[in-house]
C-alpha cells in the first residue's frame, strides 16, 4: 500500500507544477513576493473631538393608508420555449483537464511498459 502511494508522487509533482506554471490561479495561492522598501510610515493621529448626541425627535406612527386594489385583466402568458445553455468552460479549466488527462495517460504507459519489461524477462531466450 505504502509503495503505491509513493508511485503516486511524481505524478501529483508533475500536476502541482503544471497548475502552478500554466494557471492564474496559482497566484491566488502563492501571491508575488512584494518589492518595497522595509520602512514603515505611520501616519500622525488626528486629536479626537467629543462630539455630543443629537437630541432624540419622537415621530408619532401614522395611519396606514386603505388601498382599494384595482381588478387586473387576464392576459394569457406567452412563454418562450426551452432556453438551451450556452456556457463555455474557462480556458485553464480545459488546460488542467489535459495536463490532467496527460499526467494520467503517463502512468498508463509506465505501467504498461513496466509491465511488458517483467514479461520479457520471464521468458526464456
Amino acid at each position: 500500500m505504502v509503495v503505491r502511494l509513493f508511485k503516486c508522487v511524481p505524478a501529483a509533482a508533475l500536476g502541482c507544477a503544471a497548475f502552478t506554471v500554466l494557471s492564474s490561479g496559482a497566484l491566488a495561492f502563492f501571491p508575488p513576493v512584494p518589492v518595497t522598501s522595509d520602512e514603515v510610515k505611520v501616519s500622525p493621529v488626528s486629536p479626537i473631538i467629543p462630539v455630543s448626541p443629537p437630541p432624540v425627535v419622537v415621530v408619532p406612527p401614522v395611519p396606514p393608508v386603505v388601498v382599494i386594489p384595482k381588478e387586473i385583466p387576464k392576459t394569457p402568458c406567452v412563454c418562450p420555449g426551452p432556453v438551451r445553455p450556452s456556457e463555455v468552460p474557462e480556458p485553464m479549466t480545459l488546460i488542467s483537464g489535459l495536463v490532467g488527462l496527460g499526467v494520467l495517460a503517463a502512468a498508463a504507459a509506465k505501467r504498461k511498459l513496466a509491465k511488458s519489461a517483467s514479461n520479457d524477462d520471464s521468458q526464456p531466450k
